[in-house]
């Protein structure tokens, strides 16, 4: 497996790698990624892609970018001194809604009030269905159930100003999470002020944004493009080129992860081996 990733390296040395996680519960299996990948790669800022984006700067090879998803409270505890630890770079988008509150992520309200089995099926149903269909379910669910608001702890607006003048700049994930393609442009409208108007007021970086589950179509993306926003990153398990400012690529990888099966996903081989399974 070493070999192989060795070769995945080498192979794709050119292409940008954007790491996706979210949350960060293995603290020593974190680490080991960390280290790996600081040995291994060119580990870049956010401001790095932007540049190479927008003014031409040259990436070096094995150009590696590290991002999380959604805002869990873990990545502040858990990540954020490992990466000060090693003085590397990386970037987290965060749901604008849930800073400063108890509410949990709407995924994780359905596995507590359907229990876990449930909860994942019908979250993958509701992620298929119109935005306003999901709204109302969740809300009806919420008010038949006898049980107790699930509450978390979340981020408060001072960690996101300790973490982005740290190294983990804090990014745009949208205001409550919904389907991008399953909204209608008010609501993709309505998302999009409401996240970047609370951003903007902490001075971070309202205008880097990572679509919801990775769903785009060309009418949100529309809506992205005219809101101003300079990068958006998707969650298609691809390498990622300078192409589309839009549409950058991003491999999946968990905090939790055996090293050889990390070090797989990192060299870009098994991108092209997923990818190729699901065609078949």
């Amino acid at each position: 497996m070493s070999i192989i990733s060795a070769i995945g390296i080498l192979f794709f040395r050119r292409k940008i790698r954007v790491l996706a996680y979210h949350k960060v519960p293995d603290i020593r299996s974190f680490q080991e990624q960390v280290k790996y990948l600081k040995s291994n790669f060119n580990i870049i800022s956010l401001e790095d892609l932007i540049d190479a984006f927008y003014h031409g700067k040259k990436l070096n090879p094995k150009s590696l970018l590290i991002t999380f998803d959604d805002g869990d409270y873990s990545v502040y505890e858990n990540a954020l001194p490992i990466l000060k630890e090693e003085n590397i770079n990386a970037v987290l988008f965060i749901i604008t809604k849930l800073i400063n509150s108890n509410q949990t992520f709407w995924w994780d309200e359905l596995e507590y009030y359907l229990g876990e089995n449930k909860g994942n099926e019908i979250t993958w149903k509701l992620k298929d269905l119109p935005n306003i269909e999901r709204e109302n379910f969740l809300s009806e669910l919420r008010d038949k159930s006898e049980k107790p608001s699930l509450r978390v702890k979340q981020l408060k607006s001072e960690e996101l100003q300790i973490m982005n003048k740290s190294n983990l700049q804090i990014a745009n994930h949208s205001h409550t999470h919904p389907m991008f393609d399953k909204c209608s442009v008010a609501e993709l409208e309505k998302e999009m002020d409401q996240s970047m108007s609370f951003l903007k007021d902490l001075n971070l970086y309202s205008d880097v944004f990572a679509y919801p589950n990775g769903n785009l179509d060309l009418t949100s993306e529309k809506v992205l493009q005219n809101q101003g926003i300079k990068l958006a990153f998707l969650f298609d398990h691809k390498l990622a080129n300078l192409y589309n400012p839009l549409r950058i690529s991003r491999i999946r990888v968990d905090a939790s992860l055996p090293i050889h099966e990390f070090k797989a996903k990192v060299s870009g081989l098994h991108s092209i081996i997923y990818h190729r399974s699901i065609k078949v």
